[in-house]
């Protein structure tokens, strides 16, 4: 055998050899697509009851990276103070017997219908079905906030004025109170399909739903109960 076709076949082992060694490599290393892929899951997931699915833009991970493959299945998971929509970081990492955390950074649109202002209202308005509307808007660029349920806005009152088609945020909103500081109230008290009044003294202002505190006439006991209407005010059993 000359000294070139010794070589050759030398080097062709140590090829084959070469290529053994990074298959064996590569069934220890967890794939990247594996957790782009369970990070796209957990952001689907988040916006599932929507009508529309997210469109999702994950970041390349680095290539170099090298991680144990995980004995178990990977979990995914929203970092603190980090959000669903917009770009984001979402976590996955691997609880098997070789822990690791890997943050996939990610690009995401959410678009939904959000209630608008119909037309320009005024500071102060009280808001009925005919003050707004419903628009699709990009969620990742409403930073301040917005509603998606017409109804939950109905019978509120603005902060401030709004020109038409601005999105109504819930923090420019203040519910009118039903009951106000002082004003007696009649206070309820249901157990066993009966119902006993007393009467007491609002402490606060509250409006319906909304939790209050009142001094009873009689007792003058403090106790708390939710409004049901601008007179009443539920204490339970």
């Amino acid at each position: 055998m000359t000294t070139t076709s010794w070589m050759l076949k030398t080097g062709a082992v140590w090829g084959v050899l070469a290529a053994l060694t990074l298959a064996i490599a590569d069934e220890t290393i967890q794939p990247l697509a594996t957790i782009q892929q369970q990070a796209h899951e957990f952001l689907v997931a988040q916006h599932r009851n929507r009508a529309e699915p997210p469109q999702i833009q994950l970041n390349d991970l680095d290539p170099r990276l090298r991680l144990a493959k995980c004995g178990a299945a990977l979990e995914a998971f929203l970092p603190g103070g980090a959000q669903t929509v917009g770009n984001t970081s979402i976590g996955v990492r691997c609880p098997g017997p070789q822990p690791w955390t890997v943050y996939q950074r990610a690009s995401v649109r959410v678009f939904d219908q959000v209630v608008v202002a119909g037309r320009f209202l005024d500071k102060g308005t009280i808001l009925s079905a005919a003050d707004f509307r419903l628009e699709r808007r990009d969620l990742s660029q409403l930073s301040g906030g917005y509603e998606t349920a017409p109804a939950a806005l109905i019978g509120k009152q603005l902060r401030g004025a709004l020109t038409a088609g601005a999105v109504i945020p819930p923090q420019a909103l203040t519910i009118i109170p039903a009951i106000r500081k002082g004003t007696i109230v009649k206070l309820v008290v249901r157990h066993g399909g009966m119902e006993t009044t007393s009467s007491g003294i609002a402490l606060s202002d509250a409006g319906l739903g909304e939790r209050v505190r009142v001094r009873n006439d009689v007792s003058k006991r403090v106790v708390e109960g939710t409004v049901i209407d601008n007179h009443r005010v539920d204490v339970g059993p």
